[in-house]
């Protein structure tokens, strides 16, 4: 996978993680923009290919003008990785109302070709909190054997 074709990997209709709306991803994709064709062609008549990270940027500014679901790639935390195949990509589905409200609706990671969906913080904080109630109720059991009071001996 690179960076210009995670989106048709990601967009697949056999990824379970995909909403059924069309997206305005897709509506990119039928008019022939992606990041792929913006790095090939450029944009306008007359211009030439863009660099990867220009195209990306491009292709950020048109589904920024578009409103309704869609999935945003994450730049790289290295700008060299624009260049190369990377093991990782961060693609944040949103729900973008106007140019600049968008509400993030989940985060998936495609990690050396396989689909995650990240889980939210409100489960995170649900595992944290049963992993320590269940901890405290252990510890509770132990000490409760030691704390027995016997009248016979005191």
């Amino acid at each position: 996978l690179f960076r210009a074709n995670v989106f048709d990997y990601f967009l697949h209709p056999l990824n379970p993680f995909r909403t059924k709306a069309n997206t305005s991803n897709e509506i990119l994709a039928m008019q022939g923009i992606g990041i792929g064709t913006l790095m090939q062609m450029g944009v306008g008549i007359g211009s030439g290919p863009l660099s990867p990270q220009a195209a990306e940027e491009e292709y950020s500014a048109a589904l920024s003008r578009l409103t309704g679901e869609q999935y945003e790639l994450l730049p790289p935390a290295d700008p060299a990785h624009y260049l190369q195949p990377s093991a990782l990509y961060t693609i944040r589905h949103v729900l973008r109302t106007n140019p600049t409200s968008v509400k993030v609706l989940g985060i998936y990671y495609v990690l050396e070709g396989v689909i995650y969906k990240s889980p939210t913080v409100r489960s995170l904080m649900k595992a944290n909190e049963s992993r320590t109630l269940e901890g405290l109720s252990e510890a509770c059991d132990g000490l409760s054997v030691c704390s027995r009071y016997q009248p016979s001996t005191g």
